[in-house]
């Protein structure tokens, strides 16, 4: 009987054996399916972002192309207020009368009364009184 037994020992050792190996490589493909799963899954997500990317940096030069064509603009802008501010001062410059509004105009921001600018810039009462009453408009516009 222990002969009988150690006859089946290496059969049942390599049906175990199979059993084994057919259970380990089906392991294996189901773990190699699972990969290439996260593979394919990781793959989408980076196209994904590639195209993201792309369209950010896309975003990003058109913003560059725009901040710099308004920065020229504002130079320009800039430049052509300061011209315009200096063909102003030589204006009032050459007209007597524009200085004396330009004086009569600070008196009133410092506060002068209608008497004060009839007497210092020989104005008449009602010119006087229209700068008193434009210089009020244009505080009540600031506030």
């Amino acid at each position: 009987m222990m002969t009988m037994l150690l006859q089946w020992v290496p059969i049942a050792v390599s049906v175990l054996a199979v059993g084994l190996a057919y259970g380990l490589v089906r392991r294996e493909r189901v773990a190699r399916q699972a990969l290439e799963n996260k593979f394919a899954a990781t793959e989408v997500v980076l196209k994904n972002a590639r195209q993201q990317q792309e369209s950010l940096t896309k975003q990003l030069q058109e913003l560059r192309a725009g901040t710099l064509g308004m920065g020229q603009k504002l130079a320009e802008m800039t430049q052509q207020l300061e011209t315009l501010a200096d063909r102003q001062g030589e204006l009032a410059m050459q007209d007597p009368d524009g200085r004396l509004y330009s004086r009569a105009s600070k008196m009133v921001e410092l506060g002068a009364d209608v008497n004060e600018l009839m007497q210092e810039c020989d104005l008449p009462k009602a010119e006087a009184e229209l700068l008193l009453r434009l210089q009020q408009m244009h505080q009540h516009r600031r506030r």
